[in-house]
């Protein structure tokens, strides 16, 4: 499980990279639309579950540092002619940074105290976003130029869809060998005892701290991302919803688990899609199916779909 994961792990990757230069040329821009949409999902799950999945810290400030990055990314573009390949790590570093000090008083608290307190956090800074028109565009919202890619212009579906690709393939590799290092040990052992976990001489506090550094980075990397497709970006876009549903699709999917979060991802991710065009009148009650779908599977499949996989595997019950 730990050491640097094998070529075996890695091979599937080269074929997530082939997909984001083919499929462009194969599918109508609504599917390429929804690849997209997935692929940002991915990167903003991947990081909630560092922190929930692996480090074991139930917290929901992940939404503000994707609204960090988006906003980040596409302002040093327009104000300062940063290009995308400069601006988007710098708004990443940004959202870890601000990760890093949020999670120095966050990481005192625990369990429906820690989750409370990130989930001011997270209300606060859509605040700042509706509020601070000089910078955000407030309630009005931001108009996103199109980001240039090493001189490749995107901006739309099919010309974002291969770049996505690739800095999904980039954040999963990332992920594996975090996780299979001596610091994912370390956030393992913290989820499961924070005492035993001290008393083997590992600095507990420090390791949630960086497991929320991390995982703001992940969010602003989804932030970026965001801004290669979309042409504008809105405060109401970085609300409770989608908390909701990056939570679900971590918890529904597996926690702890890169393969759960991407079926997670896949499955709650085209939801909304499959409401639209099979069960409009449902779309109004969107969250309420998303917190139904999170207490069953809570309740029924505490280790996701991803650990029911393995059990059936194993022949466990």
């Amino acid at each position: 499980m730990y050491g640097s994961p094998s070529l075996a792990r890695l091979a599937p990757l080269t074929l997530l990279l082939a997909a984001g230069f083919i499929l462009p040329l194969l599918l109508p821009q609504y599917f390429l639309f929804l690849g997209n949409v997935l692929m940002m999902y991915a990167v903003l799950a991947l990081g909630l579950d560092i922190l929930l999945g692996w480090a074991g810290q139930f917290a929901f400030a992940h939404i503000a540092f994707f609204g960090i990055g988006t906003y980040a990314t596409a302002l040093l573009q327009a104000r300062l002619g940063v290009p995308f390949v400069v601006g988007m790590p710098l708004a990443a570093a940004l959202a870890g940074l601000i990760g890093l000090l949020i999670g120095f008083p966050a990481t005192r608290l625990r369990t429906v105290y820690l989750a409370l307190a990130t989930f001011a956090f997270a209300e606060g800074a859509q605040w700042v976003f509706n509020a601070w028109d000089s910078l955000t565009g407030g309630p009005d919202g931001l108009r996103i130029a199109a980001p240039s890619v090493l001189g490749y212009r995107t901006g739309t579906d099919p010309t974002a869809f291969p770049v996505m690709a690739a800095i999904l393939a980039l954040v999963i590799a990332a992920t594996m060998y975090l996780t299979t290092s001596k610091f994912g040990r370390a956030m393992c052992a913290v989820r499961e005892s924070e005492h035993v976990t001290a008393a083997s001489g590992v600095d507990v506090r420090a390791t949630k701290v960086w497991a929320f550094a991390i995982s703001g980075v992940y969010a602003g990397i989804a932030g970026g991302m965001f801004t290669l497709y979309q042409s504008f970006a809105n405060p109401e876009v970085f609300g409770f919803s989608l908390i909701v549903l990056v939570l679900s699709m971590v918890v529904v999917g597996g926690l702890g688990s890169i393969p759960g979060v991407l079926i997670g991802v896949v499955l709650l991710g085209l939801l909304p899609e499959l409401m639209r065009t099979t069960m409009r009148s449902l779309l109004v009650w969107q969250e309420l199916v998303y917190g139904l779908i999170l207490i069953l599977a809570m309740m029924f499949m505490p280790r996701g779909i991803w650990g029911l996989i393995g059990n059936r595997r194993r022949g466990s019950p």
